[in-house]
This record gives C-alpha cells, structure tokens and sequence, in this order.
C-alpha cells in the first residue's frame, strides 16, 4: 500500500491566501483606440463656461482634453463650450472651444474645435515641455 499523499488531489493542497490586483484606472484598447494625437497625463485646473466650478485635467493631446468631473446632464455628445485652462507653461490663462467628444463615469472628454494658431503654439509648448515626464507613483 502507499502511504504518500496525492497533491493533485484538491483535498490536500493547503489553501493559499489569493493575491489581488487594484486596477483603479481604465485602459483603453490600442487597437480600438482611433486618436490621431498621443495623449499626456497631465493635471491642471480649467472652467467650462456656463458650468460652475473648477475642475481637472487629467490628460491632454493637441486634439484636446480630459476633465474629471461627474458629468451632468448639461453634457451632451457634440456640444459646444469654451473651455478657459491655466497652463503651468503659461502666465495667464487659455480659452478655447471645445465639443464634447465623450462622457465617461469618471469625467468628460473634449475635443479641441477651431484652436487658434496662438492656443496651438502654447498648448504644443506645454505638450513638448512635459511629455518626458513620468509621473511618480
């Protein structure tokens, strides 16, 4: 007779502590992903005009930005504002418009809509000075 254990038996195998995973942010799928600008984690503060308060970007390309907010019912897919952000390149604040170009449960995505030369040139600025940057974690 054997007297040894079988530990492919389910029955003998010690339980183990199960190891867990914090994701807290979302990745999107390269493959699905249609932007034509690469993206920059980036945090400043900016204003939407017409809704109250200060809220943050999160991210920003040359073809425009994420706002982490609660989205309300005032966002709709398409809809226009301006969009006034202070730039840490910048003395003094930029506004230009923007159309919503999707909503999501941690914020509001804008897209950038006939940015003038001069707000191009500035955001360009702030893009090239920061995208080296990894953000500490």
């Amino acid at each position: 007779m054997n007297n040894k254990k079988n530990d492919n038996n389910p029955k003998s195998r010690q339980e183990r502590p199960k190891s867990w995973v914090d994701f807290r942010r979302s990745v999107s799928d390269v493959r699905q992903d249609h932007r034509r600008h690469p993206r920059l984690e980036f945090h400043c503060p900016a204003r939407i005009q017409g809704i109250k308060g200060v809220f943050k970007v999160t991210d920003i390309s040359m073809g425009g930005a994420f706002l982490e907010m609660e989205p309300t019912s005032a966002f709709e897919l398409g809809k226009m504002f301006n969009l006034t952000m202070k730039l840490p390149t910048e003395y003094e604040s930029i506004t230009t418009k923007v159309k919503v170009a999707n909503i999501r449960k941690r914020g509001v995505g804008m897209a950038f809509v006939n940015i003038t030369p001069k707000n191009e040139q500035i955001i360009r600025f702030c893009f090239e000075t920061f995208k080296d940057t990894v953000p500490l974690r």
